[in-house]
């Protein structure tokens, strides 16, 4: 009978202490933005995912992508992490240019729109565990980036 009670109790035990994944229900966008000449992500872009029917901005809830690299697959994309619930296929990624001066040139790539569907959201947990290292030279990466390409344009 103590066996028995001593079995069930460490049962017990290790199904309450099990892990949960830290994104559960949570998604992941992730944008690439360069030009043809330059493979590297164009920083300082203002980029929004917003929900659109006809032509009209529709949500109260605005994400906003930014350069933050706090996963290892990610190098210097922008990114977003959405609730998975989320009804990807009436959002729209917003990308804003802004003149911006640097290299003794004026830079501008204007203002692009991209119209999501449900492949370009990745789910976070089965895909990402936060203590995996992650290695480029095993494959692909975990997931793979919207790639939008953009052109240099004049300010004027």
């Amino acid at each position: 009978m103590k066996k028995i009670l001593i079995f069930l109790i460490i049962l017990v035990s290790n199904v309450i202490n099990a892990q949960h994944c830290g994104y559960d229900f949570s998604d992941i966008i992730v944008l690439k933005v360069h030009t043809r000449e330059n493979q590297n992500t164009i920083p300082n872009l203002k980029v929004t995912l917003v929900k659109k029917k006809k032509d009209k901005v529709v949500s109260n809830k605005v994400y906003i992508l930014t350069q933050n690299n706090r996963f290892p697959f990610l190098s210097d994309e922008y990114s977003v992490i959405i609730p998975s619930r989320l009804d990807i296929e009436n959002y729209y990624l917003i990308i804003e240019s802004f003149c911006d001066y640097g290299n003794n040139d004026w830079t501008f790539y204007g203002t692009k729109e991209i119209k999501l569907t449900t492949i370009d959201a990745f789910p976070l947990c089965g895909n990402y565990n936060s203590n995996d290292y992650y290695d480029s030279s095993f494959g692909d990466r975990v997931y793979k980036p919207i790639e939008v390409i953009l052109n240099k344009r004049s300010c004027e």
